[in-house]
């Protein structure tokens, strides 16, 4: 009986490191795809204000400036909105892989110990949290460096503005 306990023990450990490092996995994969949209969508959007800020100088008239800011702005937006899209829709993706994960467990556990199963949710949810945390960050930081990169761009075009002013 005793060697049987240790065999049940030993599954449950194994079949428990198992599901932990698929969510570790997991989580790594997230943060990764994540981080790297995000920089992705920072360089583009920094590119399209190089690329604004290199048009203003060429400019005709205040006019025309403004519909370039707008131009660059909007777009820029735009992929913002796309790029929360599709990190939504990971996040989703990923919450049911954490969950078909973690029923898998709970059914094995549930076969052997009610207490391996709370310990199982708990890590669920600190991996949910963790990544949530995480994609939180990473938002908060591309939505700085958007506004610093969008702020430059004005601040270049209004230079550009008051050059083709002066000239």
């Amino acid at each position: 009986m005793q060697n049987e306990m240790m065999n049940i023990i030993k599954q449950f450990s194994d079949s428990a490191l198992a599901s932990a490092k698929k969510i570790g996995d997991l989580n790594l994969k997230t943060f990764e795809t994540l981080a790297g949209k995000q920089a992705e969508l920072v360089k583009s959007c920094v590119e399209m204000g190089t690329k604004n800020a290199e048009a203003a100088t060429k400019v005709k008239d205040l006019s025309e400036l403004t519909a370039l800011q707008q131009e660059v702005t909007r777009a820029c937006g735009e992929k913002w909105v796309a790029n929360m899209r599709e990190a939504t829709e990971m996040l989703t993706s990923v919450r049911d892989e954490l969950t078909a994960i973690m029923e898998e467990a709970a059914k094995y556990t549930q076969e052997n110990a009610e207490q391996a199963v709370e310990a199982g949710k708990k890590a669920a949810t600190e991996a949910v949290e963790k990544t949530t945390e995480a994609v939180e960050k990473a938002t908060a930081e591309v939505v700085e460096m958007t506004k610093e990169a969008a702020d430059k761009t004005v601040e270049a075009t209004k230079k550009a503005a008051a050059k083709a002013k002066v000239a």
